[in-house]
């Protein structure tokens, strides 16, 4: 396939991952990173990635949690097809099932009830606002045009009672956020927010959400990206696997 690349990347507990997509368009980012790091997997975990892209969180949480079993939706014919590669090259066939179609249209491959977790990284753009990709498959990405943020939280009704939904979204958005987490019965439980630089506001919230559960919510330290001088934090570093 032209217009490729191949890359690796490694998280704490998970080791290294060879991945494939595209040189240009749509690339995994930093918040897919943190986010394979925050979720809490368990054994025989049986865990869903909508909007998966080429796959690299299920990659990762496949590599670091070996008993779970994964299934990674994508939209995007091109980026499905990368995915598939990707399991592939990394030996992570029947550990991850690539499914090629809109997130809204699961109820015709998946039951309700029939899954413990969901991790999700979903577009970040109300469709309307912030600047427009050249590229469809970032735009698709980036904005909600395809489904809205209601819609990815309706995938709920695809967990188990006691279910987690882990996500990434930007800090500024996380009042609406929660607001349409309860409305689906989804508790926040586990909150941390991600600050560029120590004296920078959070650009970003990382949440664990529980279905059916009770309210209480545990704020954990904050997580800065990068030191002073630009480089990467002790802690950056340790997620990457890098330090040490």
């Amino acid at each position: 396939m032209t217009g490729v690349t191949r890359d690796s990347i490694s998280l704490r507990g998970a080791g290294v991952v060879q991945i494939a997509q595209p040189a240009k368009g749509h690339r995994f980012t930093l918040d897919s990173i943190l986010l394979a790091d925050f979720c809490r997997i368990k054994p025989k975990d049986r865990v869903l990635e909508p909007g998966a892209g080429t796959g690299i969180i299920s990659l990762l949480l496949a590599m670091k949690h070996p008993r779970a079993v994964f299934t990674a939706v994508e939209v995007q014919p091109q980026l499905a097809d990368l995915c598939e590669q990707n399991i592939v090259d990394n030996s992570l066939e029947g550990r991850i099932t690539v499914i090629a179609r809109d997130l809204r249209q699961l109820s015709k491959t998946l039951d309700h009830g029939s899954l413990s977790v969901i991790v999700a990284n979903p577009p970040y753009i109300k469709e309307g606002t912030g600047r427009t990709s050249p590229h469809a498959a970032r735009q698709t990405a980036r904005h909600d045009r395809a489904a809205s943020l209601e819609s990815w939280l309706n995938l709920h009704c695809y967990l188990e009672n006691r279910g987690k939904y882990f996500l990434v979204f930007p800090a500024a958005r996380l009042a609406e956020l929660v607001a349409l987490m309860k409305r689906r019965k989804l508790e926040p439980k586990r909150l941390r927010l991600v600050h560029p630089f120590l004296e920078k506001p959070a650009s970003l919230v990382l949440l664990e959400s529980v279905k059916e559960s009770g309210s209480s919510l545990e704020v954990l330290p904050p997580l800065i990206v990068h030191e002073p001088g630009g480089g990467y934090t002790k802690e950056m570093r340790e997620i990457y696997g890098t330090e040490g």
